[in-house]
């Protein structure tokens, strides 16, 4: 009877051991799903933004053009109601990519009321003017989370922003027209921030700004973006956000020359789908 006992007692005791190093060896159960554990994310965006264009664009004698607020001087509408689209990418543990894609494509019609010096042309006083106003960009931002535990994440890092902007004013049937346009690549210094509050809810910021001069054409960029996001499932999550951009292109000794600003701001919802 004494052995027996202690037969069942070394047979439990095995057995607790046996379970415990299948525990041991079991995988480690999957990590809160969150901005930070994603790899990939896909961000379907619709932007109720406004903006505002302002600038002069300079005749070839040294003289200065006009300054105006496009919106104001040649009826451009400045709401920026549309769809967007961003990517990221997770390379590594703590390398993030993120892809932007911005299209901004506005047309005027107004008759002056007052004389406007847009580069070499001199619209007058009861022209009907028609005007373009274009700004296409796509920015790629890369970032090194120097802190990143399961509920924080900060990084820093470098984009590129790859830009092209033209504007034209013109009297229809004559031949007063003017074009101002400019394209190239510019860099910012980015930091990105993500808090996981909890398994459903987390917040975003970030914040890029550069000064940049290539040749003939210098730029400034800015741009502040912050967001909230609720996890309705594992790989999708719905979301409120808020963002504040702000280019200028100056061109200088070019026929014409000038400087074009564009401010663009205002509230977004979007879908936000990962793995």
């Amino acid at each position: 009877m004494l052995w027996s006992r202690y037969g069942a007692l070394f047979l439990m005791l095995a057995g607790l051991a046996s379970a415990a190093v299948a525990d041991d060896a079991a995988p480690p159960p999957p990590s809160m799903p969150s901005p930070i554990t994603d790899h990939f994310a896909l961000r379907g965006i619709y932007f109720l933004g406004h903006v505002a264009t302002t600038g002069h664009v300079d005749p070839g004698n040294g003289f200065s053009g006009t300054n105006f607020n496009a919106e104001q001087l040649l009826g451009l509408t400045d709401e920026v109601y549309q769809p967007r689209i961003e990517i990221m990418f997770r390379l590594e543990q703590r390398g993030r990519l993120r892809v932007n894609f911005f299209d901004l494509r506005r047309n005027g019609a107004t008759v002056l009321g007052n004389q406007f010096q847009y580069g070499d042309e001199t619209f007058q006083y009861g022209d009907r003017l028609l005007s373009s106003f274009n700004w296409r960009q796509m920015d790629l931002t890369y970032t090194y989370s120097f802190l990143r535990t399961d509920h924080f994440e900060l990084g820093a890092g470098a984009g590129v922003h790859l830009i092209e902007a033209d504007a034209t004013v013109a009297v229809p049937s004559t031949p007063n027209r003017t074009e101002f346009s400019g394209a190239g690549p510019f860099a910012t210094v980015a930091l990105d921030g993500t808090w996981a509050i909890s398994q459903r809810w987390a917040i975003s910021a970030r914040a890029q700004y550069l000064n940049l001069s290539i040749g003939s054409l210098s730029g400034t960029l800015a741009d502040y973006h912050a967001d909230a996001q609720y996890r309705w499932r594992r790989n999708m999550a719905f979301g409120l956000g808020y963002e504040r951009s702000q280019a200028q292109l100056v061109v200088r000794d070019e026929d014409p020359s000038g400087v074009l600003r564009l401010t663009i701001r205002g509230p977004e919802a979007f879908v936000r789908v990962s793995f």
